[in-house]
């Protein structure tokens, strides 16, 4: 082999090496690009179920708070209720006493 075919084919191997180390490179490049993209849909998709799990925990907060709502304010109205009735009781007690009171008095 002349002198001129080795240089000429040390000049293809070498474009050929260039060449792959180019689509590689390519490869290489488009994969980052495909894992970013795969990586930002990743973290779109679990802040959507974040936001949806929050909002199942604020319902459900929301619900029990009103349960516990209703329930404060029946046993407030029982005791309002209770308290009217001794009331009443007690003040047909101070009627009574007030009557036997005037009449003694008269």
């Amino acid at each position: 082999m002349e002198k001129s075919e080795i240089l000429s084919k040390i000049k293809e191997v070498e474009q050929k090496v260039e060449e792959d180390i180019r689509i590689a490179e390519e490869e290489r490049n488009k994969t980052i690009l495909d894992a970013r993209e795969k990586a930002r849909e990743i973290i779109a998709d679990a802040e959507k179920e974040a936001e949806k799990i929050r909002n199942e925990i604020v319902e459900k907060a929301k619900v029990e708070i009103e349960k516990e709502k209703e329930a404060i304010k029946e046993r407030r109205l029982k005791e309002i209720n209770d308290v009217v009735a001794k009331g009443k009781s007690k003040m047909d007690e101070a009627v009574n006493y007030l009557y036997e009171e005037f009449v003694r008095s008269v």
